[in-house]
């Protein structure tokens, strides 16, 4: 035990390494709180902005009170939470910034992370978190910042504060000899800022027992569980690790005698199974807890250690799979000795590589010709183990391995030549190990699956546009990814109950599609409210079938280097609200015209107005069919009914009749109010016409002349009219009509004698062709070149004389 000199408090040198991956929390089924407000007015308002929520936890089974904060919050009429427990009993807009709620918090709600939104009569917020947890909560009280003044607290307490600049939060704790005493942080994982905090415990005569900075499990979180060497009071002190701080540096701190287990063994188990695991702590080493799993498969299961009759605020983190699970078996450091398994995968493989330079050897059966994906999960899992996979055929003969693919997780596939026994090696890629050094490898054989999202609407931003707010009698769109494994063929999307009054709108999605417009749409008479929901792609082939639900993945605390996400958070429903008219509806004027390939098109975009309303309407294509291009926004300006989106599309664009919506928003009561256009049809069809041009050289001062080769691909009527684009200044060329019978053009061309010599290369024409009275732009010709050569002396001569 190490006394510091002048005085106890720890180092400011931080220890241990700066962990930055995603904390993903599992979620079961999703949960409306009670509407309580109902109020309406027929003032207009924009989506809410919440920023935090205060306090940022609660007790189960309490009552309390809470703020939410922000912006646009005047017209508050639910809060939507996405787990059960949680029950709204009162709510009251304050101002258009602070919202009060009177929460009840179930006994038997589950512990950890819980998700919220607000839905206001004019939108949804951005999902936030709260964190319910075993113990009384407790304010921090100043002055404690110093060990003298520390704030004394009842074991089994979980304590709310904050840390400013330089500042030191100390409490007290009465412990017997033999007693355990843990303590810990919830900083970075409340979701707020960036918040690295750091804890000690030490004995009032400045002896430090412990020091610690982040950890594996919890983040940068700290935690510390030791036993208490004597009876006494010992001082718990938290700051930020380097002594900063800020008025958004809140935590929960939990002090008491619950068990803190650093690691859980096996990482997972086989869904509806019982199944014992071995929890290991630093102060009381293992123990062991029996568990049933749920009866479904879970990517990232807390498991809640539990020790006479307290449970740890936080889980130990495990995979739920349905496939049973083989546990390493010592020794089995080497090929010869390695743990045998005569079940052919899907299979689980479950070790600890306890010792430094360990490795873990499996041998399993595997099929001729079945391919196999082996996935390593090991940090996704809060283990320390940075993973090296490899697997080998029954010759010794390396059929594949694997570092960091799925972040410093391991992930390979294989097909194995011939139905033989495989072996597996796993290690860590810098020799460490430890008791904690857990991991579990999952051999599946390449089943279809996909993963489905909304993608971001800008870099570092997975909030924005992640719900759905309909605005009555009008429409919102967005665009559904689905990135296919192992599967090629069309998509469905569907989705389960909708609130009242509102029908979603999505074509099939095409085989060599990952992406589609989807438009919601609310009757006038829709009656606000919201739902949760899921939303599920399927599809089918000849070989297979697959299916895959909508996934958000927020991420709530980002930082240096480049915005780098240290803290997130998951969510599995769709939030769809029906929320007040919004002033303006957008319709796409469908073309009667199609988008030819190597062509252009001005797309109209109407907006009807409500009476007074003149803001500008910001538009953007929501996707754009594969070839085709658009440019980034187009503006209906203050007071105008209609813009017009340029379209292009390239000369490969799939030929096909696809549909497109245009999104629109503009600034209402301070905020950024949102509605879309109809889903709406765009043909991309093939040119009526392709061409060559042809190599010309001019001189400068003399006339030339370039010729176009002209191919049809089917007739048009009446005249085309076609212009050489692209020329050199001086130099010009008046446009020509052109007939479906023309084989070819050729183009006068004026040279300026001050032209300048040189190669031209970037030539080409475009092409006007009228059908039904409309005209349908082409480019054709692209890269044509043209030199302008300079006369040669004898010629000059001449010329002068």
């Amino acid at each position: 035990m190490a006394k510091l000199p002048g005085g106890f408090w720890p180092s400011p040198n931080r220890k241990g390494s700066f962990i930055r991956e995603s904390m993903v929390h599992p979620l079961r089924t999703g949960w409306l709180s009670v509407l309580l407000i109902c109020a309406d007015s027929t003032a207009r308002a924009a989506a809410p902005h919440l920023v935090s929520i205060v306090p940022t936890g609660g007790q189960r089974g309490t009552l309390l009170e809470l703020q939410f904060k922000g912006e646009r919050l005047e017209d508050t009429q639910e809060i939507i939470c996405y787990e059960p427990g949680l029950q709204v009993l009162k709510l009251s807009p304050v101002t258009n910034k602070i919202v009060r709620a009177q929460l009840k918090i179930a006994p038997d709600c589950r512990l950890g992370e819980q998700h919220l939104r607000l839905r206001t009569a004019s939108g949804l917020s951005e999902l936030r978190t709260f964190l319910v947890g075993p113990f009384p909560v407790i304010d921090e009280i100043e002055p404690n910042n110093e060990p003298a003044k520390a704030q004394a607290v009842p074991l089994n307490t979980t304590v709310a504060g904050v840390i400013k600049n330089e500042d030191v939060d100390c409490f007290s704790v009465e412990i017997r000899q033999g007693q355990r005493l843990s303590a810990e942080v919830e900083g970075l994982r409340l979701g707020r800022t960036l918040f690295d905090p750091r804890l000690s415990v030490l004995e009032t005569n400045g002896t430090v027992l412990a020091d610690v900075d982040d950890t594996w499990l919890a983040v940068q979180d700290p935690f510390v569980s030791l036993i208490a060497p004597h009876d006494g009071r010992y001082i718990i002190a938290l700051r930020e690790a380097t002594y900063g701080g800020s008025d958004d540096c809140q935590y929960r701190l939990h002090i008491g005698s619950f068990p803190r287990p650093t690691s859980i063994f096996p990482l997972g188990g086989r869904v509806g199974e019982t199944v014992e695991f071995n929890f290991f702590s630093e102060a009381t080493g293992e123990f062991k807890q029996k568990l049933v799993l749920p009866d479904l498969p879970q990517e990232k299961f807390g498991v809640f250690a539990r020790w006479d009759d307290l449970e740890a605020p936080s889980p130990n983190w495990i995979r739920v799979s349905a496939f049973p699970n083989v546990l390493a078996s010592a020794p089995n450091q080497d090929r010869e000795h390695a743990t045998v398994t005569e079940l052919e995968p899907p299979i689980a493989l479950n070790g600890i590589l306890r010792e430094k330079a360990q490795e873990d050897w499996f041998r399993f059966r595997a099929v001729k010709g079945v391919p196999l994906e082996a996935a390593l999960y090991a940090r996704r899992l809060r283990s320390p183990l940075d993973s090296v996979l490899e697997i080998f055929d029954a010759k010794g003969q390396s059929l594949a391995s694997n570092d960091d693919s799925d972040g410093a997780d391991s992930a390979l596939k294989f097909t194995p030549s011939e139905s033989t026994n495989c072996f597996a090696r796993i290690r860590d890629s810098l020799g460490d190990g430890g008791r904690d050094f857990t991991y579990r490898l999952e051999i599946v054989p390449a089943e279809p699956r996909l993963a489905v999202k909304i993608p971001e609407v800008a870099r570092n931003d997975t909030q924005s546009r992640q719900r759905i707010a309909v605005p009555r009698g009008n429409r919102f769109a967005t665009v559904l990814s689905a990135k296919r494994f192992n599967f090629s063929g069309e998509l469905s999307v569907a989705v389960d109950e909708l609130p009242a009054g509102i029908k979603m709108q999505a074509e099939t999605l095409a085989a060599n599609v990952d992406a589609l417009p989807v438009v919601f749409e609310a009757t006038a008479d829709a009656p606000l409210g919201a739902k949760l929901v899921e939303l599920n792609v399927h599809g089918s082939n000849a070989a297979s079938q697959v299916s895959g639900k909508f996934i958000q993945e927020a991420e709530l605390v980002e930082g240096p280097p480049n915005n780098t996400a240290y803290y997130s958070t998951r969510v599995d429903k769709l939030c769809v609200a029906v929320t007040r008219e919004a002033p303006f509806n957008l319709r796409v004027i469908e073309p009667p015209v199609p988008l030819v390939q190597a062509g252009s098109m001005r797309l109209e975009v109407a907006a009807d107005r409500a009476p007074g309303f003149d803001e500008p309407i910001e538009l953007q294509m929501v996707w754009n069919p594969p070839g085709v291009s658009s440019q980034s926004e187009a503006t209906i300006s203050k007071g105008a009914t209609n813009a017009f989106y340029q379209l292009n599309a390239s000369s490969s664009a799939e030929l096909r009749k696809w549909k497109i919506a245009v999104l629109g928003h503009a600034t209402v009561e301070g905020g950024e109010l949102y509605a879309s256009s109809q889903l709406a049809g765009l043909e991309v069809a093939a040119p009526f016409l392709k061409g060559k041009i042809e190599t010309a050289w001019v001189n400068p001062g003399k006339p030339g002349r370039l010729t176009v080769n002209l191919e049809h691909g089917r007739p048009f009527d009446g005249k085309a009219v076609i212009r050489l684009c692209g020329l050199p200044e001086k130099i010009t060329a008046a446009e020509r009509e052109i007939t479906k019978d023309d084989q070819e053009v050729v183009f006068d061309l004026a040279v300026d004698a001050k032209c300048a010599p040189g190669s031209h290369k970037n030539l080409f024409c475009a092409v006007d062709v009228t059908q039904n009275g409309q005209v349908i732009p082409h480019t054709l010709g692209a890269g044509g070149i043209l030199r302008v050569v300079a006369p040669k002396k004898e010629e000059r001569k001449l010329a002068s004389q």
